[in-house]
């Protein structure tokens, strides 16, 4: 592989990785400062602010007419959050669903997977396709904001209101995450391009990977201190928004034609894995416990085999 290539997948990696914890360090702390209540800020903020790389990595994807790239990073993120982060964060102890994420957040999430399955269906993500994800992307800011009486609050001590530290401290976090995404992007592309490999494949994996790096890391956190909440809001919020906004805004973009993966494999499996964690919470009584997480990684870790078939053409 040409050394340049690696030097942008690695820059942009760190990239991706530091500006997306900058970004959700920075989006917790305005939140908490505010009065925020944590399941608005997990699936609002934090979902917003973890599925930046998504929006920047996606958006210049294509920008540049990559649309196996573009589009397999959203499905793939949406895999990697639930059977990876998820998955981690429940063996690492067990996440506790709070009624408003059972009853609300999680069918909304299943209902973005089931509308972006159905517009992907035929093949392409058009502009018709990213103005109907844009509305009901809109719809549910609309929703978010006008529940944040019905939530919870944190009771714990709010940091000091530092709103200017915490704007700037996102704006630099921004400024690293779009110029992450520019660097691996173009190093995933050289990839697929040294190796042979079907640019969907590196989008749904390499890239996937790597932009659901802000979510695992805010998943470990939220877990060592028990702010499970905060955990699967966080994936919540961050699959909508990559649904919704992100490939939305893809479609708008460009016209995107994806390859026939995605319909047939990817997409079935992203909506398999939206109603999984539900499932679960209903019958262990909100709970998601270590042998729903061990499953969870299971199913990423054959999802990656598979690709891996796929990639090596076996």
């Amino acid at each position: 592989m040409d050394p340049l290539t690696v030097i942008y997948l690695v820059v942009g990696f760190v990239l991706l990785w530091k500006g997306g914890d900058l970004l959700v360090d920075g989006a917790d702390a305005f939140a908490r400062s505010h009065g925020v209540p944590p399941t608005l800020a997990g699936v609002f903020i934090l979902g917003f602010g973890t599925s930046m790389p998504e929006l920047a990595v996606t958006a210049l994807a294509a920008l540049d007419g990559e649309a196996g790239i573009a589009v397999g990073n959203v499905v793939g993120s949406n895999i990697a959050n639930v059977a990876l982060v998820l998955g981690t964060a429940a063996l690492l102890g067990v996440v506790h669903v709070n009624r408003f994420l059972l009853k609300v957040e999680m069918p909304v999430g299943i209902l973005a997977s089931i509308l972006g399955f159905v517009l992907v269906m035929d093949g392409t993500v058009d502009s018709t396709d990213g103005l109907i994800l844009l509305g009901a992307f809109a719809v549910y800011m609309g929703f978010a904001l006008g529940t944040v009486r019905h939530r919870d609050i944190d009771e714990g001590e709010p940091p000091p209101k530092r709103a200017w530290f915490d704007l700037g401290k996102a704006a630099l976090a921004l400024a690293a995450v779009l110029g992450g995404a520019e660097l691996f992007k173009t190093g995933a592309i050289n990839t697929a391009e040294a190796l042979g490999v079907d640019k969907v494949v590196i989008g749904s994996t390499l890239v996937a990977l790597a932009t659901s790096l802000p979510e695992l890391a805010t998943a470990i956190a939220a877990a060592r201190v028990h702010k499970t909440d905060l955990v699967l809001g966080n994936i919540i919020g961050s699959n909508i928004f990559n649904l919704l906004l992100v490939l939305g805004t893809a479609g708008v973009l460009v016209d995107q034609a994806v390859d026939k993966q995605v319909p047939t494999v990817l997409m079935p499996l992203m909506l398999g894995l939206a109603i999984l964690p539900f499932v679960i919470a209903l019958v262990l009584k909100r709970t998601i416990g270590r042998y729903a997480g061990l499953l969870m990684l299971l199913i990423y870790i054959g999802f990656i085999a598979y690709q891996t078939t796929v990639a090596l053409g076996l």
